[in-house]
């Protein structure tokens, strides 16, 4: 094993742990994953883990175009087809991540695409670009996987209705940051809805972050 794929499943087993102290997900729901630099393929979650119980070594090495595994021997994410499709969609994509929280749920079950309203969006700017709705597909399956690679054909993250959400960084750690301010963005707009019609922030506004995602090059 070299060194960067031991840092890597390090710091996919600190992201997961993070997500799950944060109740960004619960039980086995959810999944991770990273790309290894200079490869085609990925470090993914087993199927039945806790992110809370990772540890580096459970993480398996899947090839991204054939999702066969090539080191490990437990079953890979049922999501495994999402992950692979999009690190195929996005070459600069590193992470990605796919978790269950309560507002994401809620927004995508009412059918809403996020607006986006709220000065959290400084802290993962290429949201900006909007966080679009897929459509729904039974988890797990092709069609889900495709439904997500048409959402975030130019887009870092998007829900999933009545599953919750996902986004994608060129880290891991990146994208968990995206996945974090969907969420919070979706209790903002939960809550705003429960009073009146949420109102985005200016076009001008939205624009110059896009911007600044590019300044720091980070993906978008």
């Amino acid at each position: 094993m070299t060194d960067i794929e031991q840092q890597l499943r390090e710091r996919l087993a600190v992201v997961g742990v993070k997500l799950f102290e944060e109740g960004l997900t619960y039980g086995t729901s959810g999944n991770i994953s990273a790309r290894v630099p200079g490869t085609d393929t990925c470090l993914i979650k087993p199927s039945g883990y806790r992110f809370c119980d990772l540890e580096p070594e459970h993480f398996l090495i899947v090839d991204i175009n054939t999702r066969e595994v090539l080191k490990g021997t437990a079953k890979p994410s049922i999501e495994t087809p999402f992950h692979t499709k999009l690190y195929q969609q996005w070459p600069e994509a590193g992470g990605v991540v796919h978790i269950h929280p309560e507002f994401s749920i809620l927004l995508s079950t009412l059918g809403k695409e996020l607006v986006m309203m709220s000065l959290d969006l400084y802290t993962a700017p290429a949201l900006a670009k909007g966080v679009p709705l897929s459509k729904f597909a039974r988890p797990g399956t092709e069609e889900l996987a495709d439904n997500m690679v048409d959402a975030m054909r130019e887009h870092v993250a998007c829900l999933m209705p009545h599953h919750g959400c996902t986004a994608i960084g060129k880290s891991i750690e990146e994208a968990a940051t995206n996945a974090k301010v969907v969420e919070a963005l979706a209790e903002i707009n939960y809550k705003v809805l429960l009073v009146g019609e949420p109102n985005s922030l200016p076009q001008s506004m939205l624009d110059m972050l896009v911007g600044i995602a590019k300044d720091k090059g980070l993906l978008v």
